[in-house]
């Protein structure tokens, strides 16, 4: 697999996963919801799904989300834990740290 990546242009975000059965091509940003399309290996059918809405507008599945668990008296998610999102972000930290990336809030006056 290949990813590239960028915090300096605009690049573009689609992304294809191949397998034995199907290929599965994601336009748009790959990390956001959106568009797919899903083809059999022979090519004889074909899925496809046409994401309403715009960019920002999609995280109405997020919103959705919070308030299911709201009405469920939850306080966390059974989808993606804090402690699951803590644990990603200190991962990304790690990396930007390893190849010297700083956020300008980081940074001492």
């Amino acid at each position: 697999s290949v990813l590239n990546t960028t915090l300096f242009s605009n690049t573009p975000g689609g992304a294809v996963i191949a397998g034995r059965e199907a290929t599965l091509e994601l336009s748009g940003q790959f990390y956001a919801p959106g568009n797919f399309t899903l083809t059999s290996s022979d090519r004889r059918h074909r899925l496809q799904w046409q994401e309403p809405a715009s960019r920002y507008e999609q995280l109405c599945h997020e919103i959705n989300h919070f308030a299911w668990c709201i009405g469920q008296n939850r306080i966390d998610s059974p989808i993606h834990s804090l402690d699951q999102a803590i644990t990603t972000l200190a991962a990304m930290d790690n990396v930007r740290q390893q190849i010297g990336v700083t956020f300008n809030e980081e940074q001492q006056p």
